[in-house]
């Protein structure tokens, strides 16, 4: 431990009541909860699937109520590996060569967490900074949620990227990672963002729904907002790309719920914070016409430089 680091950090945060909680939640909450919970997650690369499309921080009971499970052939919750998308992606996939997928995202934790894993990771959001994007007009893109893709826009983009590459890899299975439900909140906006209120709702909601500077019922609205509004492009994809889809998620989200048997509540989704809202996901599966002919390969480096993730990473407000 660098105590220099640790005094600056304390002198820096005294006040902050939320930076309080967030460390006794860390030192002391998620090991215990892990070991309530302490049992193995799901490999995701070796089940069975052909595009494995990843809502981000969906939680499963969310999913039931707005996606329902009544058009999929087969619907359970599965134990996610990881609270958090860095978690999940490390215990997935690092360190192993995974020459049968290509990974399109627009998460940018997966260029960090896992760089050499596949036969080739398709950076959706770097790609979408290179180009320049039409949402640079928007009100939402003057003030840089910086959620990528973005808007209205977002699954049009994830579309064009994997139709891309089903073209040019038709015999890889493919993840197909999308940013939503996972804030900013912009399922039902149309750019317009009324007041500070609304921009915490947007943005990052949990430490404002802690401080009681948005409510929960409209942090779970939103929330609900951005899974129905990224679903929708996710089930077309899979009707697109045909074979057997798999819908699921990283990892789920807290809305202040209770960290039993601690007498505190949860907000986000924390890195190593073993809570069933977080790590119990939807897993439901859909085959379309034929099955694909998956041929392994050689695995690749991202061609993203790490600056350019860092740069996002920050953006996005997780470092």
């Amino acid at each position: 431990m660098n105590v220099s680091n640790t005094i600056s950090e304390i002198k820096k945060n005294y006040n902050d009541r939320f930076w309080w909680r967030e460390r006794i939640q860390e030192r002391a909450v998620s090991p215990v909860l892990k070991t309530i919970y302490a049992k193995e997650g799901a490999d995701v690369s070796s089940r069975d699937w052909d595009n494995l499309l990843i809502l981000d921080a969906c939680r499963s009971d969310m999913f039931e109520s707005v996606v329902g499970t009544s058009e999929f052939d087969e619907y359970r919750t599965v134990r996610s590996q990881g609270s958090s998308s860095p978690d999940w992606i490390s215990a997935n996939f690092a360190d192993r060569e995974l020459g049968d997928i290509v990974y399109i995202t627009a998460n940018p934790w997966v260029a960090k967490e896992a760089p050499s894993s596949f036969h080739k990771i398709v950076d959706v959001w770097a790609e979408e900074q290179e180009e320049g994007s039409n949402l640079d007009t928007t009100e939402l893109a003057q003030r840089d949620l910086a959620t990528s893709p973005a808007a209205t826009v977002t699954a049009q983009r994830l579309n064009t990227a994997t139709k891309k590459v089903a073209t040019e890899y038709p015999n890889k299975r493919y993840i197909v990672h999308y940013f939503q439900p996972h804030a900013p909140c912009i399922g039902n906006r149309d750019g317009s963002i009324k007041d500070e209120t609304e921009m915490d709702l947007l943005l990052h909601p949990g430490k404002p729904l802690y401080e009681d500077r948005v409510d929960r019922e409209d942090v779970w609205t939103a929330y609900e907002e951005n899974l129905a509004y990224v679903i929708t492009h996710a089930q077309h994809l899979a009707e697109e790309l045909g074979g057997k889809s798999v819908f699921t998620a990283d990892h789920g989200e807290l809305f202040g719920d209770w960290l039993w048997p601690f007498p505190i509540r949860g907000y986000a989704h924390p890195q190593g914070l073993h809570h069933p809202k977080l790590i119990n996901v939807p897993w439901a599966e859909k085959t379309v016409g034929s099955r694909r002919n998956i041929r392994s390969g050689p695995v690749a480096k991202t061609e993203t430089t790490s600056e350019d993730v860092t740069q996002q990473l920050e953006k996005l407000g997780y470092l």
